[in-house]
């Protein structure tokens, strides 16, 4: 088999090159929210050609790392912003817009991690594990309940107001790249606990949605254990 260095260099160049930039991101050399040298600098600092740079880039405007805009440049994506939507989130309204939801914390703990735990979070039994319960609103009205569990070992840095965070900001504040989600959905009856925070009647048919989201190194950053009753929320996916 070739060795490691070997299929490094098969890798194309401009995967070669999103890469160093997305690392100068993560370390922090680019700030969120700051604007990267235009694309003549960035082919004279690295000694490729300009077409490398372009494709590397539109590469991280598509993964929506990097923002770029005609005539101003190119800005590296702050998820702490409201301008930014979590990419992986798939409710919209009624015309289509893709909605949040006011995000009200219930509870935060942190503790060993079970089997299921450790076993979705590819970590080991008894690691620590950050567990968040939370509800989500939208019109005044409770639509979602949910449970994540995230790697203590990965979120050192945790914003003071843990009902309302986004994974995407988290992720960056921690120096780390949100890459791909699995996500299975399934429909379930209301149990005594869900009808009540619903404010449904229990049995009613609920949307259950079981998601991990991995970073740009495919670690496991967050389990999440979600019901939803939809009354002016539509869920909405799009496929490129």
């Amino acid at each position: 088999m070739p060795d490691l260095e070997t299929r490094l260099a098969a890798r194309p160049l401009y995967l070669q090159v999103r890469d160093v930039l997305v690392q100068r991101i993560v370390v922090g050399h680019w700030k969120p929210g700051a604007t990267l040298p235009n694309e003549t600098q960035l082919a004279q600092q690295l000694g490729i050609s300009i077409g490398t740079v372009r494709k590397a880039l539109d590469l991280m405007e598509l993964e929506r790392i990097v923002t770029r805009r005609q005539g101003r440049g190119t800005f590296v994506n702050d998820y702490a912003s409201a301008e930014n939507t979590f990419p992986f989130s798939m409710f919209h309204d009624l015309e289509g817009q893709r909605i949040s939801g006011r995000k009200r914390g219930r509870a935060l703990s942190r503790g060993p991690a079970g089997a299921e735990e450790a076993a979705r979070l590819g970590l080991r039994r008894g690691d620590e594990v950050i567990k968040i319960e939370r509800v989500r609103e939208n019109q005044g009205q409770t639509f979602m309940t949910e449970t994540c569990f995230l790697p203590g070992k990965l979120f050192t840095r945790f914003p003071d107001d843990f009902g309302s965070y986004r994974l995407s900001a988290l992720a960056q504040l921690n120096s780390i790249l949100v890459g791909r989600a699995d996500e299975r959905v399934e429909i379930v009856p209301a149990n005594e606990a869900s009808a009540r925070d619903l404010d449904v009647a229990e049995g009613t048919p609920l949307l259950s949605l079981d998601r991990v989201i991995f970073s740009d190194h495919e670690d496991p950053l967050e389990w999440r254990v979600a019901q939803c009753y939809m009354r002016h929320e539509r869920y909405l996916v799009r496929f490129n």
